[in-house]
């Protein structure tokens, strides 16, 4: 019994060691995340980059598609200095699924140019409307 009692505590801490490094290193909370920079942050490819990318990969929400209904989703998120997107979190709320499309293109939409101040990388908050269309307009 007691042999047993050594294994189950030895297999959970392994356990624990385990789950421990399986977290991705924190965040430093003394990083300043810049609402003010020199130089905005921008999708690989700027505007015309970013626009291919939405048509690319945006997935209208099949019951928004069938009621024939359209919106904007204003998303927030944070550009790390290493160009990484954090924090996503959207602050318009209308439904149909149209926030969680939102959110998973940011989170999906690989990294960014990072915002610069000072002549450095720096993190910035961002916020970014998603238009969600029916049909697009001709160019």
């Amino acid at each position: 019994m007691k042999q047993f009692f050594v294994l189950i505590v030895l297999m959970m801490a392994i356990g624990s060691t385990n789950a421990q490094q399986q977290l991705p290193p924190p965040v430093n909370p003394q990083d300043t995340v810049y609402n003010i920079v020199d130089v905005l942050p921008s999708y690989p490819g700027g505007d015309e980059g970013w626009k291919k990318y939405l048509k690319k990969n945006l997935k209208y929400p099949k019951k928004a598609w069938w009621d024939e209904l359209e919106t904007d989703v204003v998303v927030e998120f944070v550009v790390r200095k290493d160009g990484s997107i954090t924090d996503v979190a959207y602050l318009t709320v209308f439904g149909y699924g149209f926030e969680e499309e939102a959110v998973r293109l940011i989170k999906n939409c690989g990294k960014w140019i990072p915002g610069m101040k000072g002549g450095k990388a720096v993190h910035y908050h961002a916020k970014l409307t998603i238009p969600f269309r029916m049909r697009t307009s001709k160019e």
